[in-house]
């Protein structure tokens, strides 16, 4: 696993994060980049949050990254984050996988940063499934070796994503759900 090089900008938002109690946990491309199952480069950071109630992202949030300087927009999946300098952070809103299970098994890399398992990072690619996802879930399997297929199932299976994995998985010439 490739360490991160954390940017003082992205520093700055995991300390406002970690001031009301919330972890960030790593999503995207610059997730599987850690894990070197993919090469392509991402202009942005997502982080997945977890945070009590969607008033304290929407309010607390919002005013106090805004006051370090930082443009906050209001998206349907929570916070687009940017500097001054042109660095983009995605703050997600918690999705239904994240549960006891994932936060068990995800690393801390960073204070409050974490790096959920392969397994789930596969999981939130089939949740969005756009084009760069489909290419992202494929790099991903050429780690194969290194991916618990029976929690995996059970994750896709719980997700209700069994069709979209088990179409990908025919193609690529891996176990199916």
């Amino acid at each position: 696993m490739r360490l991160l090089e954390v940017p003082k900008e992205l520093e700055e938002i995991l300390k406002v994060l970690e001031a009301v109690g919330a972890r960030a946990y790593l999503i995207g491309a610059r997730a599987l980049l850690m894990y070197g199952a993919i090469t392509r480069t991402t202009k942005d950071i997502d982080l997945m949050i977890t945070v009590e109630d969607l008033k304290t992202l929407r309010d607390t949030l919002t005013k106090e990254l805004r006051k370090r300087g930082f443009m906050v927009q209001w998206r349907s999946w929570g916070l687009l984050v940017k500097s001054k300098r042109g660095l983009e952070v995605d703050l997600n809103t918690p999705m239904l996988l994240l549960d006891e299970e994932f936060q068990g098994r995800a690393r801390r890399v960073y204070r409050n940063l974490y790096l959920p398992s392969l397994e789930d990072l596969i999981v939130t690619k089939l949740m969005s499934l756009e084009r760069k996802d489909y290419s992202d879930i494929k790099e991903v399997f050429k780690f194969a070796d290194k991916i618990d297929f029976d929690y995996l199932c059970r994750r896709v299976q719980q997700a209700n994503l069994e069709r979209e994995f088990n179409r990908i998985a025919k193609r690529i010439g891996v176990p199916t759900c």
